[in-house]
């Protein structure tokens, strides 16, 4: 398993931690969890983050995917 550091979500926090690397992730840090403190304020549990994508991110990808030369 690869660990990777992550940064909270929240643009207002400047919160980051190790954590496992879900995304296979090869440049930018992630940014799609948020921080064990903003979960708390939140009311989220901090281990049950998902990667969810809207549909809108899902086609912006699909279409970049689409143009890459392999």
């Amino acid at each position: 398993m690869n660990y990777v550091v992550h940064y909270c979500k929240n643009p207002e926090c400047n919160n980051c931690w190790i954590d496992k690397d879900v995304t296979n992730v090869k440049t930018y840090p992630p940014t799609w969890k948020y921080c064990e403190e903003c979960c708390k304020k939140l009311g989220i549990d901090f281990n049950n983050q998902s990667r969810e994508l809207s549909e809108k991110q899902q086609e912006a990808i699909d279409k970049m995917l689409k143009h890459r030369k392999y």
